[in-house]
């Protein structure tokens, strides 16, 4: 059984251990990004119980990060840029995400109201 990460220097250290991760790594990182998401991401999400929850998942709940499908794309976006050597930019990566729900969700209230308002014409 794999370890289950509670920080993200840990998921570094399990990730470094699944074979394949080097393929997508040789990628840019806005292509990495989304080739991993369905394959390393989703196991990611599965057996580090992103979906169900402990202490990685509470963390980034503590962050705002909410999501599973967010919560693994940005540790898959921090492994990328700590195994080419970048800036890893947390903070940019929580802002980042919390503002697209906000500008998403937004719009959805946006709409809701004019179809609402279209309803009592």
């Amino acid at each position: 059984m794999n370890k289950i990460p509670k920080t993200l220097e840990e998921c570094y250290l399990e990730l470094d251990k699944i074979k394949g991760v080097e393929e997508w790594l040789a990628e840019t990182e806005d292509d990495a990004i989304p080739i991993a998401h369905h394959s390393v991401g989703q196991w990611i999400r599965n057996e580090w119980n992103l979906w169900v929850g402990g202490e990685l998942k509470d963390w980034f709940i503590k962050n705002e990060i909410n999501h599973p499908d967010d919560m693994s794309g940005i540790i898959l976006r921090s492994y990328y840029r700590y195994k080419n050597g970048l800036n890893i930019n947390l903070y940019e990566q929580f802002e980042k995400t919390i503002n697209f729900y906000l500008t998403n969700r937004e719009k959805l209230v946006r709409n809701r109201k004019l179809k609402l308002k279209n309803l009592k014409k």
